[in-house]
């Protein structure tokens, strides 16, 4: 009894010792498996960790290089519509006024648009219009070279009461030819002299050019024509007063009509004077090399009358005999 627990006592020690011998990274890793799951793939993959750290080139999208060149396209686009402006030719001419803007539609749609063939047979002599009286005034010379006419600026102090209501000159220009014709032609320049009431609206006076003796009044402008557009030059050297401008018959036309530029806005007041003032070929020329054509063209007349100041002196077109 005493022999065997002897031996059992030293296989014991025996068995802990070779334990005791093992190393320590042997005793860990058994220590671990008891409580870890099995590890099928590295803690660290190192080609994933490198594609993270290298930055890649960005992949070519097939689709955008065209959006980009679509919106590269459409800046120049953008561009141009805010640079289309109305003028008197090309993608801005008279015929495409009515589609350059909504603004401008009444230059398309209008009914009662200026300006008009005036011919005396359809003209309605009258008695009794309101009256146009005259109260112009000397200025000095404001001018200003707007890109599409020369144009004469003017104070308040000069006016026209029509049937006793006043009107105010607001400016007065020129279109080289006319706009208005008369009996089927047109004048080699026209003057338009624009005025406007306390409510805003507006009164113009047509005066016609034609071909003959020069002009005095005319030169003091002709002198002064600004070559830059878009900048009013006031000229204190000289005064001028646009009654000097008025043929020597003051009979006109009368109807209801528009502007004659965009916006083409309706319930305009026009007067346009039936007898035509002169300026030489010279005069005529030198305005039209500066503002070129400038003369949108005749527009219907439509439903309305055009009424004359003046009454025609009757024909008697009874028969005589003759013995």
């Amino acid at each position: 009894m005493q022999k065997k627990g002897r031996f059992s006592l030293k296989v014991c020690v025996m068995a802990l010792a070779a334990v005791m011998a093992l190393p320590s990274w042997a005793q860990d890793s058994h220590a671990a498996d008891k409580h870890a799951a099995p590890i099928t793939a590295p803690l660290v993959d190192l080609g994933a960790e490198h594609e993270k750290l290298v930055p890649k080139p960005p992949a070519a999208d097939v689709h955008d290089e065209p959006k980009a060149d679509t919106q590269a396209a459409a800046k120049p686009e953008k561009h141009e519509a805010h640079a289309v402006h109305w003028s008197y030719s090309g993608e801005g001419a008279p015929r495409f006024w009515g589609e350059l803007a909504p603004e401008f539609s009444t230059c398309k749609t209008g009914r009662n648009q200026s300006p008009i063939d005036l011919r005396d047979a359809r003209a309605l002599g009258t008695q009794g219009l309101a009256g146009l009286d005259i109260a112009y005034r000397d200025s000095l010379l404001k001018i200003i070279n707007n890109g599409h006419t020369v144009q004469v600026n003017f104070p308040l102090g000069s006016y026209i009461k029509v049937g006793g209501h006043r009107y105010e000159l607001l400016q007065f220009h020129f279109h080289t030819p006319s706009e208005h014709f008369k009996e089927g032609f047109a004048y080699p320049m026209e003057m338009h002299l624009v005025h406007k009431d306390g409510d805003g609206n507006l009164a113009v006076l047509g005066i016609l050019f034609q071909e003959g003796e020069e002009n005095p009044y005319l030169n003091g402008i002709l002198k002064r024509l600004p070559k830059e557009v878009g900048k009013e030059q006031l000229h204190d050297d000289f005064k001028l007063n646009p009654v000097n401008f008025l043929p020597g018959n003051t009979e006109f036309y009368k109807y209801s009509g528009s502007l004659t530029t965009p916006p083409c806005s309706e319930g305009v007041y026009w007067m346009v004077f039936k007898q035509p003032i002169e300026a030489s070929a010279r005069q005529i020329r030198q305005m039209n090399e500066l503002m070129g054509e400038n003369a949108r063209p005749v527009q219907p007349l439509n439903s309305r009358d055009v009424l004359k100041s003046w009454m025609e002196p009757e024909i008697d077109n009874r028969l005589y005999e003759v013995y």
